[in-house]
């Protein structure tokens, strides 16, 4: 049972963070038995130089790659391709067109960028998503959290919180929410561009189809998710402080229910209005969260001085 249990974390871990490669990749002669000056891949080696040392370079990239399956496969597909160019070169090129060896370690290579580089894509989406997930998951916490310091925290300070105080607390609350769902939102609109990031960039050198590290790519995606979300929850934080505190008069925030905080049951007329501002606020955090252009320009706006009143006539 332990057996199966650790397994099964074994997997959820690999899922999440990548299969656990070696500590020291194999070089190519390693993974096929031989020495590294022996004849065969050393005459592949002088007939095909530079495509042996790209293959190469990639078989090591597969052994560091995001899931288990894809580096296995990749690694035996490129070592099956060094093994027939061994045998056709000791074969010698009597009978064989030019370039077929060339052309097969070409393809070979060319299959284990593209597989490679997708696996580096995937990588970087799978720790993205997994950083939002883990913002998404905190922000009920932080709520909680939130909510639980300003009912107890006053009174061992010998304080309270009256109706008003709490009125402006729920409005912050429910901003601070808005601005994490406009965070999260805003990553997901733009992971169509995600592979256009990852992708190594073009180029005539050789190293530019190897792909990033795909376990550090993923935990930088990851940290870059919950990132995400913590600036939506400031900029959310920063906006709803400009507005209430009167600072930022761009948008005005909805008057609060005058029976809030009465003795007798809120009316109609008060619920609608304290609906209409949960509304206001998770607007506003929802774009501050959504379009941080938008609400760096506010809080900019919001700290330049305010004109002085014309004088009186």
């Amino acid at each position: 049972m332990s057996e199966r249990r650790t397994g099964r974390t074994g997997a959820i871990g690999a899922w999440l963070f990548g299969a656990a490669g070696p500590g020291e990749p194999r070089t190519m002669a390693e993974a096929l038995g031989l020495a590294e000056e022996a004849p065969g891949l050393q005459r592949l080696r002088d007939a095909e130089p530079r495509q042996l040392a790209r293959i190469e370079r990639l078989h090591t990239a597969a052994q560091r790659a995001f899931e288990q399956r894809t580096g296995e496969s990749v690694a035996r597909a490129l070592e099956a391709a060094v093994r027939a160019g061994i045998r056709e070169s000791a074969a010698g090129p009597a009978g064989r067109p030019p370039g077929t060896g060339t052309d097969r370690l070409q393809a070979e290579a060319d299959a284990a960028a593209q597989r490679l580089a997708a696996d580096a894509a995937l990588a970087g989406g799978r720790g993205l998503n997994t950083g939002l997930a883990f913002g998404i998951v905190l922000s009920p916490v932080v709520l909680v959290l939130a909510l639980l310091v300003g009912r107890y925290l006053p009174p061992l300070f010998h304080g309270a919180i009256g109706c008003p105080e709490e009125l402006i607390l729920m409005d912050s609350l429910v901003c601070f929410a808005g601005g994490a769902m406009g965070a999260v939102f805003s990553v997901i609109i733009r992971l169509r561009d995600a592979y256009q990031l990852i992708r190594p960039a073009p180029g005539p050198s050789a190293p530019a189809d190897i792909p990033a590290d795909p376990v550090q790519l993923a935990r930088m995606m990851r940290q870059e998710g919950w990132y995400r979300v913590v600036v939506g929850w400031f900029l959310a934080s920063s906006l709803f402080l400009l507005i209430n505190g009167g600072i930022l008069t761009l948008l005005t925030p909805p008057a609060a229910p005058e029976d809030m905080c009465g003795t007798l049951p809120l009316s109609v007329a008060g619920h609608q209005a304290l609906i209409k501002a949960w509304f206001f606020w998770g607007s506003v955090g929802f774009l501050a969260g959504l379009n941080e252009r938008w609400a760096y320009g506010l809080v900019r706006r919001g700290g330049e001085p305010r004109p002085a009143d014309p004088p009186a006539a």
